[in-house]
């Protein structure tokens, strides 16, 4: 210790000078004081204010609490509209409005309507579920169905448009009875129906297969017995021969074959004149084969 510190009253020991050290290093190495980082507002959104003024005689204006402004944003968009559609969904699949109650048929004389319900399987059915293409492809698969269309109606109307197959023969092929079209499908009969030709066979003769749209006999067979009841109406049935083709038994007892085809004008006249020829003549006929108009022969009893 000096006298100069003696006297100035400064007196230090050597432990006070390393305390004056340190804290002079700990002051050189303090941390510079964080910055307050404050947190950003909130948008607040502009509130919708109310003023309404009193009559004039009270002479003061109210002022209502002010109301916060909604905005509906993309995302509130799409959650309300797929509520929608859901619920709109589980509507139309639970209420009963919207299940076909009886299908409308139109254009059916062979099916009856509750025949046609049963093969188009719509009665009861979810109307957005019926697939029309199907619904007419197993109507089509009954030969009795020439067309068939589906039509819809809101909510749940449905209606199926028919066009038949009508018969114009009726054929007993060895005993079992058949229903033809003019394009040669055959189908069982319905009920009973006007004006149909009727066509014998002793033994069956027809092509009846698993597929019910194949013809079952030359649609020229047909036209033929068609021409040939047209032209003799005295013929109650005709008779078919795999081997002479159409044919009848005629007021005097014989035997008449004109084939399956040709030129059955032309027949008829022939026919007309043998027969005339021999009445007038008293010859015992047996067969009168016409089949070829040009080489006719006939049979005769011995």
């Amino acid at each position: 210790m000096t006298v100069n510190e003696r006297a100035l009253g400064t007196v230090h020991t050597r432990a006070d000078r390393v305390r004056a050290r340190r804290a002079r290093l700990v002051r050189e190495i303090e941390p510079a004081p964080r910055e307050r980082r404050t947190k950003p507002r909130r948008k607040r959104h502009p509130r919708r204010r109310h003023d309404f003024a009193l009559p004039t005689g009270v002479g003061v204006e109210a002022r209502l609490p002010a109301l916060p402004a909604v905005r509906i944003g993309p995302r509130l968009m799409t959650i309300m509209l797929l509520a929608a559609t859901v619920l709109g969904l589980a509507h139309a699949f639970t209420s009963p409005g919207f299940h076909v109650g009886r299908a409308t048929v139109l254009g059916n004389r062979l099916l009856s309507q509750a025949q046609v319900r049963s093969i188009a399987q719509v009665d009861g059915e979810l109307v957005f579920l019926i697939n029309p293409e199907q619904v007419v492809e197993r109507l089509m698969q009954f030969p009795e169905v020439l067309t068939a269309t589906m039509r819809f109606g809101w909510p749940n109307r449905v209606e199926i448009q028919l066009e038949e197959r009508y018969p114009v023969v009726e054929w007993s092929d060895g005993g079992r009875i058949w229903w033809l079209s003019s394009d040669g499908v055959a189908y069982i009969m319905h009920g009973s129906w006007p004006n149909l030709v009727r066509i014998v066979t002793e033994e069956p003769v027809l092509r009846i297969s698993e597929q019910a749209m194949e013809p079952v006999i030359s649609p020229e067979v047909l036209h033929t017995a068609l021409l040939l009841c047209a032209q003799l109406p005295e013929i109650e049935a005709l008779q078919y021969d795999s081997e002479h083709g159409l044919g009848f038994v005629d007021t005097h007892g014989w035997k008449v074959y004109f084939g399956d085809e040709g030129d059955i004008n032309q027949k008829i006249l022939i026919y007309r004149a043998l027969a005339e020829q021999l009445s007038d003549q008293g010859v015992r006929v047996a067969m009168v084969s016409l089949e070829n108009e040009s080489a006719s022969y006939i049979s005769v009893e011995r």
